[in-house]
């Protein structure tokens, strides 16, 4: 059995997540083995569901841990939250769960009918999940933190892989592992001509992650396409919001005129800093080396070199803007992860804007030869996703991601490979003109949080008549 003090060792990090309550249950399964689950409650919904949850069935207790939010559990009955809907859900679909929830998830299940456990996750993986073994044939962890699992003694730790559902057999020596069909299998038919259906879907996602739980959402706001689509669809549908924004790096004439925008419509307070001084940045770093999971990159931003996030520019801004929103009690961001990895690949019409771009952009007639891309489930996908859990996560803010809505990645795969290359990121820039809100086309920008010295930096634009 695993001690509380060895319990309390693997929640060095998680915990993190969840500050309203750490819940410990354990019991056994069908042979006699120690089962602990361990969870770190987060309360967005306002119904504060501890977990795990158990229900009891046939004399036999099913137990499940949560990670994330389901926005259609009320397909599945009256339920107050989506944490009571799951294992109804799971009763009655079975392995193929993930495939009708709806939302960004990480779900265990504990099946004592079938001596199992279920490892479901939306298809992006959104959600860290770490699966670990050691040298001891019954001995087997999942974690959000892949420190929790060495911390108890587990010494071959893997990252599950996106798009896939596991099912562990439990056996009287040890434990089988059974990879389970994909989550979702996309269409890959490109027939739609035109942007109406991916904008209906690009309202409806950002809607839904907005409007989830009892608490208004808060948007990290840059002079780019991704954060800005996200703030004009909630201005269009009236949903109230915030934003935090790191005026550094960015193009403050296209920032200020979205500001004033937001706020004519229902964007509430703007929240502004003007960089980060190099206290900042060193605050920044120790709190994430002391508070953050580690965690290295899955691409490489130049030929043998991977980042980690105390290296990382826009780790340290993201961690600067998280703490600031969480003292504000802001504690959801709807986040613009994802969007360069469907809409773009970094590039555009072949053009590489960054030495990880795989295809330039350049989408080709038969999607088919290029799909998945590596950009799509795993390579910067999986880094800046990560990146934004682990740096959220240290923070007890939950990340939401509306660019990685399953019906809206659907929806971009069916368009025409003409309309997809367009122009760069062709439907947001489509959306964006639509309705008037500035950006700068054809641009892409690196987060850069350093605080500019703007004197010297006029000093040398005259100088040098930039």
């Amino acid at each position: 059995m695993l001690s509380d003090s060895s319990l309390q060792a693997a929640n060095e990090f998680a915990r993190h997540r969840g500050p309203d309550r750490t819940t410990v249950r354990r019991m056994k399964d069908g042979h006699g083995r120690e089962l602990s689950f361990l969870h770190n409650l987060l309360d967005i919904s306002g119904f504060g569901s501890s977990q795990p949850i158990i229900h009891e069935a046939g004399g036999q207790q099913f137990v499940a841990l949560f990670n994330g939010e389901i926005y259609n559990f009320r397909e599945f009955g009256s339920f107050a939250s989506d944490t009571e809907c799951l294992l109804p859900a799971y009763r009655r679909f079975g392995p193929t769960t993930a495939s009708k929830l709806d939302g960004e998830f990480a779900i265990v299940i504990y099946d004592p009918e079938k001596q199992s456990l279920l490892i479901f996750s939306d298809p992006f993986l959104t959600k860290p999940i770490y699966l670990g073994t050691s040298g001891s044939s019954a001995d087997f962890g999942v974690a959000t933190c892949a420190s929790s699992l060495m911390a108890i003694g587990l010494n071959n730790v893997k990252m599950a892989e996106p798009n896939t559902a596991y099912e562990i057999h439990f056996q009287p020596n040890g434990q089988a592992i059974e990879k389970l069909s994909n989550v979702t299998d996309f269409c890959l038919n490109q027939r739609v001509c035109n942007y109406d259906d991916w904008t209906t879907a690009f309202l409806e996602s950002v809607r839904k992650r907005a409007c989830h739980g009892a608490h208004r959402p808060v948007v990290f706001l840059s002079s780019g396409y991704d954060s800005g689509a996200i703030c004009l669809a909630l201005n269009l549908q009236g949903i109230e919001y915030d934003t935090f924004s790191i005026e550094a790096g960015e193009e403050r004439r296209i920032l200020n005129q979205r500001i004033r925008m937001n706020r004519a419509a229902s964007c509430g307070t703007a929240f502004r800093v003007q960089g980060l001084t190099a206290v900042d940045l060193d605050r920044m770093t120790s709190d994430i080396q002391r508070n953050v999971e580690a965690f290295l990159y899955q691409h490489e931003d130049q030929p043998g070199v991977v980042t980690t996030l105390q290296a990382d520019g826009g780790a340290l801004g993201a961690n600067f803007l998280a703490e600031l929103a969480r003292k504000n009690a802001r504690l959801v961001n709807l986040s613009g992860a994802g969007a360069d990895e469907i809409l773009s690949d970094y590039g555009f019409a072949g053009n590489k804007f960054y030495y990880h771009s795989e295809f330039g952009g350049l989408f080709p007639d038969q999607l088919e030869t290029i799909f998945p891309w590596k950009k799509f489930y795993g390579d910067t996908q999986r880094s800046y996703l990560f990146k934004d859990e682990f740096i959220l996560g240290r923070h007890g803010i939950e990340g939401r991601y509306p660019f990685l809505d399953r019906s809206l990645v659907q929806q971009f795969l069916w368009l025409s490979a003409a309309l997809k290359n367009r122009t760069y990121k062709a439907p947001l820039e489509h959306f964006l003109s639509m309705h008037g809100y500035p950006f700068e086309p054809m641009k892409k920008r690196g987060f850069a949080p350093r605080r500019v010295n703007e004197s010297l930096l006029a000093r040398l634009r005259a100088r040098f008549a930039w």
